[in-house]
């Protein structure tokens, strides 16, 4: 092994290592997301060295664990890279992220609705002109400063399809602004997919909406228990039906759909029904993705979550039924890494929300300009609105949201600051708490999972 090593070098502060029960060595870095599984024979070598650098400088093991950011130079600041990184991210005006809530109504009557509070709003049609003239100045902008402006919509709600015109409309001025702006788009969509059949599909697919997700509540006989319409009849065969009718499109249309299906403590059985269904459905186009998550308890202007709060999972207890849910999903497909069933170890992240930017927003019906998709619909955390030529209005309620994520002492020494980044700032803003998702010894075993998950063993050597 070859490479130049400086001179001094230390252990990194955000390096983590642990002994598997077989006697190899993992180790994980959270600045860098590098992960190094050592065999037995290897493993002694390799922590002495991970230890004592300098004792070591003539190891073989030492290149790579400097280029992996295990092992850094002695004066390197590796909080200010981590300020830079972020800093580069939240301030990038090269990337314009919208998420438009065309329709701040619903066509179902789930009682653990996260929408704070329920406008039954539809989008004015001056909005969709404003937001195509902030990004008209925004390309123009970067144009001037010789930067290509990538531009990423998010439509989202209440519920999308309910707009499905208006939608197609704007899609339709975007492109014809991107071919004479050279903008790079990115479009998608988080529907119930009730009314989204394999004919709206492909309208939406022609407007270059190309990623979708859509939620299933386990099988049908829990699904149809919590996410009805609002007159109470059931939702499940529909949707599930226009999903099979939209994988029998021809391969060469491309997309991407991700199934999530949300689970409680009483429902896992029909999780598991719904992943086996997932297998034999759509198992075989990789067009399709599924992964499951719990039902989190959200605070809202409504109660109703409250008849279901007795089964929702704690933090730990979801993150452990989620591993075996995307385990067996694992087996079944016979795939041999998690991608994006879940992951137990976290990656390095600029911001735990891409909210958090500064040209990120969460534009309401009516321009209302909301910090975080949790509050749509609150007017009480508006952070300003947007102006009808297209002008972004912040109002005092905007620093809190949009300014310096490393401001708290006890996240600036963390280990796993890189991989949370402070957290959710709307737990820090309302709920007045400390949002640590990850503790170090959740890392270590996350890193014994993650490497037994990824069936080939790697080495330094």
């Amino acid at each position: 092994m070859e490479g130049r090593v400086p001179l001094k070098t230390v252990r990194s502060h955000y390096t983590f290592h642990t002994t598997l029960p077989d006697g190899r060595l993992g180790l994980y870095n959270s600045k860098t997301g590098a992960v190094v599984c050592a065999d037995v024979e290897e493993a002694g070598k390799l922590l002495s060295v991970l230890e004592d650098p300098v004792g070591n400088s003539e190891s073989s093991f030492l290149p790579a664990l400097v280029s992996q950011g295990f092992v850094v130079r002695d004066n390197c600041d590796e909080l200010s890279d981590i300020r830079k990184w972020s800093n580069a991210f939240l301030s990038d005006e090269r990337l314009l992220h919208l998420t438009m809530l065309p329709a701040e109504a619903c066509n179902f009557a789930c009682p653990y609705c996260f929408q704070y509070n329920k406008r039954h709003l539809f989008m004015k049609p001056w909005v969709y002109d404003a937001a195509l003239e902030l990004i008209k100045r925004s390309a123009a902008e970067n144009q001037s400063r010789g930067q290509r402006t990538h531009i990423k919509i998010s439509w989202f709600g209440g519920e999308p399809t309910l707009a499905a015109p208006k939608i197609m409309a704007f899609q339709s001025r975007l492109r014809a602004l991107s071919a004479k702006c050279d903008l790079d788009v990115k479009c998608t969509m988080v529907t119930n997919g009730y009314l989204l059949t394999s004919s709206l599909f492909k309208k939406l697919l022609d407007v270059n909406i190309r990623e979708f997700q859509v939620t299933l509540d386990g099988d049908n006989t829990t699904h149809d228990q919590l996410r009805t319409l609002k007159n109470g009849k059931p939702t499940f065969n529909a949707i599930y039906e226009n999903l099979k009718r939209i994988s029998q499109l021809p391969n060469e249309v491309q997309f991407k759909m991700t199934i999530r299906v949300n689970f409680l403590r009483t429902t896992i059985a029909a999780a598991r029904n719904m992943t086996d269904m997932f297998v034999a459905d759509f198992g075989h186009d990789n067009r399709f993705q599924i992964y499951c998550r719990p039902v989190y308890h959200f605070d809202t202007a409504r109660d109703d979550i409250q008849t279901l709060a007795s089964n929702i999972c704690s933090i730990d207890e979801g993150i452990g039924l989620q591993r075996a849910l995307a385990k067996m999903v694992m087996e079944q497909l016979k795939v041999s890494t998690p991608g994006g069933l879940f992951d137990p170890l976290p990656m390095p992240t600029p911001a735990w929300c891409p909210c958090e930017r500064k040209y990120s927003y969460v534009i309401g019906a009516d321009g209302l300009l909301f910090p975080c998709d949790n509050l749509i619909g609150d007017e009480n955390y508006t952070i300003g609105h947007l102006s009808e030529d297209g002008t972004p209005l912040y109002n005092s309620r905007a620093t809190l949201w949009k300014g310096d994520c490393l401001s708290d002492n006890d996240c600036l020494t963390c280990k796993l600051l890189p991989v949370c980044m402070g957290g959710c700032l709307r737990a820090r803003i309302i709920s007045k708490r400390q949002p640590c998702f990850w503790s170090e010894s959740e890392i270590l075993r996350s890193l014994q999972e993650h490497i037994e998950l990824s069936t080939p063993r790697c080495t330094t050597g």
